[in-house]
């Protein structure tokens, strides 16, 4: 297939079973680019505090996400817009608010607007390519917030902090794709409530191998490991 890439040098498999952490660890709280929850930071800086005690330089830096939310939302818009443009007209009433917002913005792009954001983009990558360079790997939270309710469309606010719209709360996570990076969420804890935080892994392009082999030595580091199958805990009401 003309699209596909060869085979990894390190079958991920054996990367799963031949758990390994490189000499140096980057972590970031928010990357530079989102606010975070309190309890969100409690639970990660806890587990940095694991993982640095059990013999791992961990560094407290990140790559330069300058510009990533422009570029995110440019060429969000633009593929809404190439790819359900004709809908708005024909059967506006019934798409979602969201999915109508992101064509209507996508329509407005200017072809300045797409040059400026995939140059941006070019930028990002090369910027995080040479990151990893040093810091093989980035730890961070994979979420902001602990899970809410789901008769809640999205997070609207975050330790004070009003979003611009309904998906920038996914920042932390679509700074990785944004950049072609592979990530990884990887638990880490519960809150005071019983509710999930999750640790995201983080490397170089095509270093899908790099994430799960750091991922599989995490596990054992945060004892993990021996809590396997996850089996659902039992149900607790969350109110709105």
């Amino acid at each position: 297939v003309p699209l596909s890439l060869p085979a990894p040098p390190t079958p991920f498999r054996d990367a799963a079973r031949n758990g390994q952490l490189p000499e140096k660890i980057a972590f970031s709280m928010d990357l530079g680019i989102t606010p975070v929850d309190p309890e969100v930071r409690e639970i990660i800086s806890r587990t940095i505090d694991i993982i640095s005690n059990s013999g791992c330089q961990v560094v407290e830096t990140r790559p330069d996400f300058t510009g990533l939310h422009d570029i995110f939302h440019v060429l969000r818009a633009h593929d809404y817009a190439a790819g359900l443009g004709s809908l708005l007209d024909s059967h506006e009433a019934e798409l979602n608010p969201n999915v109508a917002w992101n064509i209507r913005e996508g329509l407005q792009l200017s072809v300045d607007d797409l040059n400026r954001a995939q140059a941006s983009r070019v930028a990002l990558v090369r910027r995080t390519q040479a990151f990893f360079l040093e810091y093989p790997i980035l730890l961070c939270p994979s979420t902001i917030v602990p899970p809410y309710p789901v008769v809640q469309d999205h997070v609207a606010e975050c330790d004070g902090h009003q979003f611009d719209n309904y998906y920038q709360w996914l920042a932390i996570a679509y700074a990785f794709t944004t950049a072609l990076c592979p990530a990884l969420s990887l638990p880490c804890g519960f809150t005071d409530s019983g509710l999930p935080v999750g640790l995201q892994i983080a490397s170089a392009t095509y270093a899908d191998a790099t994430v799960i082999s750091a991922a599989a030595e995490i596990e054992k580091i945060l004892s993990l490991n021996s809590d396997v199958p996850i089996n659902p805990r039992p149900a607790r009401s969350i109110q709105p």
